[in-house]
């Protein structure tokens, strides 16, 4: 790969000089030296196993060149077809071949290659071999590789294969996995501050990774949310408390007056664009034209926010070649074009950088009304967060006070219980009840809330 002598020594040096010392029944036992492997913990060992697997790499694709192994074809851009015949992801290894004995003997020559030069080994017990199709020589292929045999549907990094997307089945794990960290989380002592702080850290980032994989089913994500919202008032499971503010307000944008959870369909949608949802998800491309090999002319918004084809509808029609790219049309001074280093590329306009992210598309889906709110008022303080929750629920006047727990069907006296004057609302509670002033004169608060003259948690 052409490092030099000195790097290769450091190399040699980090991985021969290795001792362990060990625990063993509370007690140290070692050192001794290591016969093969990396350093654990180094922050070269990662490095030097991606170099490793890059030889492994460079093994399988000559063998390809070379017509011993044959992977699956898939179309590329411009229609080019290409070959895939191993994946790697950390140390996961998949390797895809034709049920052909001899491909199978020349990819165990190819570990056995590997093995012998890095010193790395196979681990057999935990690979498998999954037959795709009907295959009938499937147990003269296994015997091959000494692999155990492993029919669809399997998980393979945490993701279902072969499964249907539209089966409920595949999200039990992620609604299993949820289950069990609420019930962990029931045994703390939490408050509405600490129960945000998990559900918006932890809980709502839990179906992230097939969200971005599956399309949801709606009764799959109104399970998952009515979790996340039960946590979030104080309930278990699926057992409920008093929602006290709406949940599409508390997923609305912070500078929404929300709490900024995510909407689990949204957010789907949002993490699917690019598959599933192209024509919402161009919408807000723009692309930058360099060498002109990639932007198209009439199709791509190249120069405004719309493509040429929909503002020039009828030139568009009288085209002979209406998938044309901007380098086969452009027309060069004195016929040679400018050497450009720079690539054609896409450019988010909902970014000032222009570099696309999950958020501010999820913002363009939601498309909510604009809500004057106090964020920076409530949010931006070095109060504790269960004083800012609080505070947060009383500005949309939703804490229980006598008057919101009658409009929940409960018979009590309607006054307040400090001043024993009024009846007891979020108003008069935290702004306009005597006992309340009282408590802020003596905190030296009452010149501030003489100033208001308006009631500030009413919207």
């Amino acid at each position: 790969m052409g490092f030099g002598l000195k790097w290769l020594g450091w190399i040699r040096a980090c991985i021969s000089t290795v001792r362990f010392l060990v625990l063993v029944n509370v007690s140290l036992a070692g050192f001794f030296g290591t016969s093969r492997g990396l350093r654990q913990g180094d922050p070269l060992s990662p490095l030097l196993f991606l170099l490793m697997m890059e030889i492994l790499s460079k093994m399988l694709q000559q063998a390809e060149g070379c017509g011993f192994i044959r992977g699956f074809k898939v179309n590329g851009t411009r229609s080019e077809e290409v070959c895939v015949s191993h994946l790697l992801y950390a140390d996961d290894t998949m390797l895809m071949c034709d049920a052909d004995p001899e491909q199978l003997m020349y990819i165990r020559l190819v570990l056995s290659c590997f093995e012998a030069t890095t010193g790395l080994r196979v681990n057999l017990a935990k690979s498998e071999m999954v037959p795709i199709g009907d295959v009938g020589n499937l147990a003269i292929l296994a015997d091959i590789q000494c692999y155990r045999i492993v029919q669809f549907p399997m998980n393979y990094l945490g993701m279902p294969l072969g499964s249907s997307f539209k089966a409920l089945s595949i999200w039990n794990p992620i609604i299993e996995k949820m289950e069990r960290r609420l019930a962990g989380w029931q045994r703390l002592y939490l408050s509405k501050g600490g129960h945000f702080t998990l559900l918006k850290s932890t809980l709502s980032s839990l179906p992230t990774y097939y969200l971005s994989l599956f399309t949801i089913p709606v009764s799959v994500a109104k399970r998952l949310e009515k979790f996340q919202q039960n946590f979030l008032w104080g309930g278990s499971g699926e057992d409920s408390k008093h929602s006290l503010v709406r949940w599409d307000t508390v997923c609305s944008p912070i500078e929404r007056g929300g709490l900024g959870i995510r909407l689990l369909g949204r957010i789907n949608k949002a993490l699917l664009s690019i598959m599933m949802g192209w024509d919402q998800f161009h919408k807000h491309l723009r692309f930058t034209v360099s060498r002109g090999d990639r932007v198209r002319l009439w199709h791509d918004c190249w120069c405004g926010d719309m493509a040429l084809k929909d503002i020039f509808t009828n030139l568009f029609e009288c085209a002979s070649h209406k998938d044309a790219f901007m380098n086969e049309v452009l027309s060069w001074h004195n016929g040679k074009a400018p050497l450009r280093e720079v690539e054609d590329g896409p450019w988010w306009h909902l970014r000032k950088n222009g570099r696309f992210d999950i958020r501010s598309f999820y913002e363009v889906l939601r498309d909510a009304p604009l809500v004057v709110f106090p964020r920076k008022s409530i949010w931006h303080t070095k109060a504790p967060r269960w004083v800012r929750f609080f505070i947060w629920s009383a500005a949309w006047n939703k804490i229980l006070t006598c008057d919101n727990l009658s409009k929940r069907g409960y018979t009590l006296v309607s006054w307040c219980c400090m001043c024993r004057c009024n009846g007891e609302t979020v108003d008069h509670l935290l702004i306009h009840c005597s006992v309340a002033r009282a408590l802020y004169m003596e905190l030296d608060f009452g010149g501030f809330w003489d100033s208001l003259g308006v009631t500030p948690f009413c919207f």
